[in-house]
């Protein structure tokens, strides 16, 4: 039976793109509670988005580091629960290179269309919108690479999707331009990198020949 230390090692061996991503989030985290925790006042000198520091104030920065940090504790384990599990299929589809492209252009394309569309007076922050690129991405698989998968994951897959949705528009304090920032770039991201066949299978190839 594998120890704990065990199956941390496989899953950064196998996800090495995810587990840095979920380590670097993890590292904003504790900075957040280092610093002054959950305060928003905190969060924005941390470097969340917020509209008018970036129009007015050029700071930029903010589209990136708004994406690793997180509104409280709740919200943390819950993307960071979601990133592990769809972030971890999705690199070895996908591969470690084109993940990572995936994951920050889906998130930086979220933080823009918040700056630009969303309200100016909003402090915003959050992996969301990189997640959502990361669900619009599976499901453009299901559409595209339908070879790959069974029946029954392709459903659960567009299910997944069409629910996230649903929460966007009906649960409180989201960002709606954040959440469909990220998946609409996921989406069309993937019509340029969609790969021939699953990273994973290309991998073993590899090593094996």
């Amino acid at each position: 039976m594998m120890n704990s230390q065990s199956v941390v090692t496989i899953y950064i061996k196998k996800h090495p793109i995810n587990a840095f991503l979920i380590l670097l989030n993890f590292l904003f985290f504790v900075v957040t509670l280092l610093t002054g925790g959950f305060d928003i006042e905190n969060i924005v000198r941390l470097g969340a988005i917020f509209p008018p520091f970036i129009l007015d104030e050029n700071e930029y920065f903010r589209l990136i580091t708004g994406m690793f940090l997180h509104a409280n504790v709740f919200h943390f384990l819950m993307n960071m629960y979601v990133l592990y599990y769809l972030g971890g299929h999705m690199e070895q589809l996908i591969g470690p290179r084109k993940f990572l492209l995936l994951y920050f252009f889906s998130g930086i394309v979220s933080s823009l269309v918040i700056t630009y569309f969303g309200d100016p007076h909003t402090v915003t922050v959050g992996a969301s919108g990189a997640i959502f690129g990361i669900m619009g991405g599976l499901f453009m698989l299901t559409i595209l690479r339908k070879n790959w998968f069974d029946p029954r994951t392709i459903r659960s897959i567009q299910n997944l999707m069409v629910l996230n949705l649903i929460l966007t528009f009906v649960i409180a304090n989201i960002s709606i331009f954040g959440h469909l920032g990220g998946l609409v770039a996921g989406i069309l991201l993937f019509f340029i990198i969609t790969p021939e066949h699953p990273y994973f299978i290309e991998n073993r190839f590899n090593i094996e020949h």
